[in-house]
């Protein structure tokens, strides 16, 4: 009969030791404590990677594997840095997710950045973006601004409708302005007045001028 009982391998045991990190050596780190110097490896747990210098927790098994577990003390004021291989996703399944820091906030990457929510809301004192390329799909866009500068090499625009309402407007073209329109509507209140060195005015059918008074010369 067929002996299905599986041979036990023995356990590996485990001690952990105090130890402070010396080097990085390629993928390994290099631990002096008390007992000597082991090569380990950072462990999947240990999120902030160790920097030479730091004192670690060691785990050591009989086999021959080490690792270091975490990072208990570091120099004031040094930077850490949180490492992980792959891809790493943070979830909440109830909660909110906040970030503060006091000195700053960036946010790096050679690809997309992506935000997906129910709302956006941006508040700062003070702005400034630079992109070579803006595409913008919206519903609705609704401004309020004091004051609005545009520098720009061209402006092209396609619109169905455009409103425009204002208590001042000053234009100035160094250059020549041209319209193109179906039908052209000019009313003024009090006083329109047309100059230039040479003014024509060219009908295909009909010209009409009706006014109270009509002065020519």
């Amino acid at each position: 009969m067929r002996n299905l009982a599986r041979k036990q391998e023995p356990r590996a045991l485990v001690t952990q030791e105090f130890g402070t990190v010396v080097r990085a050596d390629g993928a390994a780190l290099v631990v002096e404590t008390d007992a000597g110097e082991f090569r380990a490896k950072r462990a999947k747990g240990c999120l902030l990677e160790p920097e030479a210098g730091d004192l670690v927790l060691l785990a050591v098994a009989t086999d021959g594997r080490c690792y270091v577990l975490s990072v208990l003390e570091r120099e004031d004021g040094a930077p850490g840095s949180i490492v992980a291989d792959g891809d790493l996703n943070i979830k909440l399944p109830a909660g909110r997710l906040g970030v503060a820091a006091q000195d700053g906030i960036g946010l790096v990457s050679a690809k997309e950045v992506a935000v997906v929510s129910a709302g956006l809301s941006v508040n700062a004192v003070d702005g400034n973006v630079a992109l070579q390329s803006l595409s913008f799909v919206g519903t609705l866009l609704r401004a309020e601004i004091t004051k609005a500068k545009v520098f720009a090499g061209s402006l092209d625009s396609v619109l169905e409708r455009l409103s425009q309402r204002v208590k001042r407007s000053y234009r100035t073209v160094e250059e020549s302005e041209q319209l193109r329109a179906e039908r052209v509507d000019y009313v003024a209140k009090k006083t329109m007045s047309l100059r230039g060195e040479n003014t024509l005015v060219t009908a295909q059918e009909l010209v009409k001028i009706d006014g109270e008074q009509i002065h020519l010369g």
